[in-house]
């Protein structure tokens, strides 16, 4: 007699649901991009934005995660991987760019704008114009942004490009910042939102403080804006001093606000200390080298700064430049003696892992890279059907 179940064998098109999910979330993203095409249920299912949240999730946690150093004004497709745990070990040809990247003018200067949930953003200039693009490796997709609303013009002194996520709206949007030759005035504030898809960049209605004669684009570490704001390192004259503060910029309400740095902080005391803002567990945060060799970290506890850890650089005395925080509550910094050496120091275990970076003698910008299925068609699309 042949039983029930040799009559109706276990294939992958008869699995239930959750089975799939817990097979399917083990792959990588370029494995189920394929997989989508095998037929309309695995394509819904590989599609829902749970989903791709909880893979995205496995990836960030569990997955090893990727460092990824690129140059400052340099080649955007030269750049240096390592794993985030053994960052000593260089991995040889980790990905390859698109062809629409690589084939910039070799005229122009690139720059990685910042990396969210597995997206990319860089940043062309040449001359005026600026492009900018947002790639996701694991997918092996690119896009192009169109030209910003505002061209550069003679006033224009400095010009910050800066990629975020807002939680609130499922929403990823580029901000364009405009310094102007004249320190009291700014220009109007660009935003691209990839949810509405409408093809062009909106100015934002909320001025930046005219107060401010400064805006440092110090995000070396691009792990600001994941929950849905953006920090810049500010100055601007209290009293007759130079002083130091934050500005954040909601994503949701797209509205700006200061905060104030922590007092001893405060006051400019340039060649004595170096502060990067940053963000460490979802709170805005301050790194600041005290001596030449020892670094303080600072976190805003609801509304006062506490002042979390104090440790010390390279052993040697080298002096050492803060860099920034990573996702998992690292400080990475940088010898200022060996420019391409780098030290990343884990306050559970209060020790510093050594490294240097190869070909890199100028400052580099940091990416933790992993697996993502996120992609801005889909976003766009999810909108539409809303």
């Amino acid at each position: 007699m042949v039983s029930p179940r040799s009559r109706h064998p276990t294939t992958m098109e008869n699995l239930p649901g959750e089975v799939l999910s817990d097979i399917f979330i083990r792959l990588l993203a370029k494995q189920l991009a394929q997989m989508r095409c095998v037929c309309k249920d695995w394509n819904a299912l590989l599609s829902e934005s749970s989903f791709v949240n909880s893979h995205l999730h496995r990836s960030m946690h569990i997955n090893q995660k990727i460092l990824m150093f690129f140059g400052v004004r340099a080649d955007c497709t030269s750049f240096t991987a390592s794993p985030f745990s053994s960052p000593a070990i260089e991995l040889d040809n980790f990905f390859k760019f698109p062809v629409n990247l690589e084939s910039q003018p070799a005229r122009c200067f690139g720059n990685v704008v910042g990396c969210v949930k597995g997206l990319i953003c860089f940043k062309y200039e040449s001359g005026d114009d600026y492009i900018v693009c947002i790639q996701n490796h694991s997918l092996s997709a690119f896009l192009t942004l169109p030209p910003c609303s505002m061209g550069s013009s003679s006033e224009s002194r400095n010009t910050i490009f800066r990629f975020g996520y807002d939680p609130k709206t499922d929403d990823y949007k580029v901000v364009k910042l405009t310094e102007l030759s004249d320190p009291r005035r700014i220009a109007p504030v660009e935003v691209y939102s990839l949810r509405k898809g409408k093809g062009s960049w909106e100015l934002v209605s909320h001025r930046i403080p005219s107060h401010l004669q400064c805006i440092r684009d110090l995000d070396l570490v691009c792990v600001d804006g994941h929950e849905g704001h953006l920090h810049w390192l500010c100055y601007t004259y209290i009293g007759g001093k130079l002083t130091q503060l934050i500005l954040a910029f909601d994503l949701c309400s797209e509205r700006f606000k200061e905060i104030p740095f922590p007092d001893s902080l405060r006051t400019c005391c340039f060649g004595d200390r170096l502060n990067v803002v940053g963000v460490l567990g979802g709170k805005v945060c301050v790194m600041s080298r005290v001596r030449d060799t020892d670094c303080e970290v600072w976190v805003m506890d609801e509304y006062s700064w506490v002042k979390l850890h104090v440790f010390s650089g390279f052993s040697g005395g080298d002096k050492i430049f803060p860099y920034g925080f990573t996702s998992n509550k690292q400080f990475l910094f940088r010898s200022m003696n060996e420019l391409n050496r780098y030290g990343l120091y884990d306050p559970v275990i209060a020790k510093t892992k050594n490294f240097k970076i190869r070909g890199r003698s100028v400052g580099c910008k940091v990416v933790e890279y992993f697996d993502s299925l996120v992609w801005i068609n889909r976003i766009i699309e999810a909108k539409r059907h809303q």
